[in-house]
């Protein structure tokens, strides 16, 4: 350590902004004990004459502690909260000005919006806040919008003012608290550019130069390459991967190689190599000198990201060295590229982006050279096996030290990552290289655009190809569900020990023993912190929040799982594969043992194809189809395609260990078969103990009727679900007073075009003092059963 003394300084540093990201402690103390410690120094110093005592050391580590954490307090970026009551705002009317630009998607043009002022309702409901805005229409009207403005143009918008998503069920990515951290408010979407107008006023020049070469670079990737291939170009060379499909950068993550799709160190690798070769008979101040423009014209366009940061001053410093006549230092420069990103923006120390690119470039620092020792020692003669060996060893050093950020974001641990990088990476150079010189070539010449652009086209589809063959999640990685910061301390722990005493374990017998107990280790460590959510012995009933639909999972005490419903899928949101799949590996859920779809209404039935063709589906229980509905006809042709299992609906009980699951759909009686669809819904009742739960679908009043007529006094239940999302064609007040519910779940989308639920139930409710949780309040619910008693569960808390 002794050669490296600013990772020292900034490793304290860093100590500092986590202390105080977790301390909070208030800013005058903080300042005041700085300035103690600074004085006890001086003191000191002039004391003993002597600047390495032990006090001296130990006075200084905890100034530069001090320091980080007073950093932290002054620059961290200020979380805020979305300032209206309704999270849903239509109608409203905002003036402000454009504070940045993304590059335009296939759908939309979004930017941000700095507020003077936004109108409710004809009222003044707020001053200066941050909002992205969202503008949707036709590809030409977005095209025209796009080239008339400008950052620091000033708008006037008229739209739809939300609150952005936060976590609606367990294990999802919360997406309301990841903008308040960077100071955005809210959302606003515009669906027509019409509703957009720019006021008089000035626009940045000097910020807009930026984004107008990002624009002018993107221009020419999608004019001479096609969709797939464009979304790729734009993430590796303009880090915007908005445009990536989500089952393409699935198939990225699962195979272990989504870090290609980030802007990193190999595109700076390329850009100085570019600079490098082009400039190479000029002397060398000229050659770094226009390296050095290059690096950082390219931070520019890429729009500052982390991991381009980092690469361009450990670049910038690794040119500089030798001009200077100083020795360059991979973990000096490290440091020195960490403490001037830090001293910006210390909130980037907890961002993924900060955290993958440090952690992965200063294991390859650290455990690649000992490693490529080993090799060098092997004396191989074949010098592609050679390459092939070291550029491995590059990629599992990489592995090693971003594997625990890997497993906390991604929970996947990839198996396939060392062969699939081997082949990506490579080939990741290639499209980067041709997508560079079809900007340069095409930028002058249409003809050779179009030919380079064409070869990058087939690059990228033997690209997907291949990612697709590796991201195959029947065999490409292994899930890991809860990995916590815990478990990372554990994981790099072992590794350290392992690194520092790398040079004992030179017999085989003593390699083995150190793996062996590192796995186990590991293996009971990582365990040690776990929480089950829904647990063992228990009638778990959860509620998911899908928006305007319905989606019920059930766990029984036993271990089997039952799922009611999976809500909606449209070509742009698949709650099957985007929220249900997602919630059960969270919950380790593999596959659901009992489905059952009530009906075939869209936001009940549609998410189960993603289950179904993602084979999470043992066995299916839907109601006798009516082949004149197009709906009943889709969900056949899936079941039989799947071959999954069927049952239709019939008045049956079916016990599930100790837990009675009736279905009172009597298909047999003529009453029952006169009933409309939606009367028709499966209705189903779980009573385990003393405990009972009622699910209707979306069942109406006509059918409540029927269902009192025929069960009576059966139908009490403690829970009910309420029909037809809170609608008033259901939840009649005889049903009530014949189910006599405690409590009232209601599955509704965030103020929904529908107006579910209806005053009216709701009052029904209250007037009988019924307990009431709605998804479009609380997001999911969980609610659990031991048989005696019902508790509702806060699932964010445990």
């Amino acid at each position: 350590m002794n050669d490296y003394p600013l990772i020292k300084f900034v490793l304290l540093f860093i100590c500092g902004l986590i202390l105080q990201s977790i301390l909070s402690i208030l800013l005058i103390p903080l300042v005041i004990s700085f300035s103690g410690s600074l004085l006890l120094i001086f003191l000191l110093y002039f004391i003993s004459r002597r600047k390495e005592t032990f006090f001296n050391l130990l006075l200084i580590s905890i100034s530069v502690v001090l320091y980080g954490m007073i950093h932290f307090s002054i620059y961290k970026n200020v979380r805020v909260t979305f300032p209206f009551e309704l999270p849903v705002n239509k109608n409203a009317l905002i003036f402000g000005t454009i504070t940045d630009i993304n590059l335009i998607r296939e759908d939309k043009v979004v930017f941000q919006i700095e507020t003077d002022s936004v109108r409710l309702n004809k009222k003044t409901a707020a001053g200066s806040i941050n909002l992205v805005c969202s503008v949707k229409d036709s590809r030409k009207n977005l095209e025209k919008f796009y080239s008339s403005i400008l950052i620091g143009n000033r708008l006037a918008v008229k739209g739809t003012l939300s609150r952005p998503r936060n976590q609606r069920n367990p294990g999802e990515f919360d997406y309301e608290s990841a903008l308040a951290e960077n100071g955005i408010h809210g959302l606003i979407y515009v669906y027509k550019t019409g509703d957009v107008s720019i006021l008089p006023g000035e626009s940045s020049v000097l910020k807009n130069i930026p984004f107008e070469l990002r624009k002018s670079i993107d221009g020419l990737i999608t004019k001479y390459h096609n969709n797939s291939t464009t979304a790729l170009l734009r993430g590796l060379l303009l880090a915007d991967r908005s445009m990536i499909d989500y089952d393409i950068r699935t198939e990225f993550i699962n195979s272990g190689v989504v870090h290609v799709l980030a802007v990193s160190g190999l595109h700076v690798g390329f850009v100085v190599l570019i600079f490098v070769v082009l400039f190479k008979r000029f002397n060398p101040y000229v050659r770094y000198g226009f390296t050095i423009l290059g690096l950082l014209l390219f931070m520019v366009i890429t729009n500052y990201p982390t991991s381009v940061v980092r690469a361009t001053i450990m670049a910038l410093v690794m040119i500089a060295s030798p001009l200077t006549g100083r020795n360059y230092n991979s973990i000096n420069s490290l440091s020195f590229a960490a403490l001037i990103i830090l001293l910006l923006n210390p909130s980037d120390l907890f961002s993924p982006g900060f955290q993958l690119s440090f952690s992965a470039v200063l294991s390859i620092v650290l455990l690649y050279p000992p490693i490529a020792s080993r090799i060098a020692k092997m004396k191989i003669k074949s010098s592609a096996l050679r390459y092939i060996l070291l550029f491995c060893a590059v990629s599992f050093a990489a592995q090693i030290g971003t594997l625990p950020f890997t497993l906390f974001y991604f929970h996947k641990l990839s198996v396939i990552a060392l062969i699939a990088n081997f082949i990506v990476i490579p080939m990741i150079g290639m499209i980067v290289g041709l997508g560079i010189f079809t900007i340069f070539t095409g930028s002058i010449l249409s003809i050779l655009g179009m030919i380079s652009g064409s070869a990058n086209e087939l690059l990228s589809f033997i690209l997907f190809s291949i990612v697709r063959f590796f991201g195959n999640e029947n065999y490409s990685f292994i899930f890991i569900r809860q990995f916590s910061l815990y478990d990372s301390l554990i994981f790099y722990g072992i590794v350290t020990v392992i690194f520092l005493f790398r040079n004992y374990l030179v017999s085989l017998k003593s390699r083995i023993i150190a793996v062996v107990l590192s796995i186990l280790i590991m293996s009971i460590g990582f365990t040690l912190d776990n929480r089950e959510l829904l647990k063992e012995n228990i009638l778990s009933v959860y509620l998911i929040d899908i928006g305007q639909g319905d989606a019920i999972l059930i766990k029984f005490p036993n271990g089997k799982t039952a799922l009611i419903d999976g809500g909606d899928a449209t070509e742009t949101f698949d709650n099957g594969s985007r929220v249900i799949i997602p919630l059960l590996e969270h919950l380790g859920i593999n596959k659901i043992d009992y489905g059952f779809i009530t009906h075939a209404d869209a936001d009940h039935y549609r998410g189960y194809i993603s289950l179904i063709k993602n084979n999470r589906i043992w066995q299916i229980c839907i109601p006798v189809p009516n082949f004149s509905e197009p709906g009943d006809i889709e969900i056949e042709d899936v079941i039989k395609t799947h071959r999954v299992p069927v049952k239709y609906f019939g008045k049956s009980m079916m016990p599930v260990g100790n837990v009675r699951l009736y279905i009172l759909n009597d298909t047999l009686c003529h009453e029952f078969k006169n009933l409309s669809m939606n009367d028709k819904s499966g209705v189903f009742k779980l009573v385990y103990g003393k405990t009972s739960f009622l699910f209707t679908g979306d069942a109406g009043i006509k059918a409540e009727n029927f269902y009192i007529g025929n069960y009576g006094g059966f139908l009490k239940s403690d829970v009910l679900k309420v029909g037809h999302h809170g609608s008033k064609t259901s939840t009649g007040e005889k049903f009530l007073d014949a189910v006599k519910p405690d409590y009232a779940l209601i599955s509704a989308g965030v103020m929904n075009k529908f107006r579910h639920p209806s005053p009216e139930i709701i009052q029904q409710l209250n007037n009988r003092e019924i307990e009431i949780y709605r998804t479009d309040l609380s997001g999911g619910i969980l609610f659990q059963s031991d048989g005696y008693q019902i508790k509702n569960i806060n699932w964010k808390k445990e």
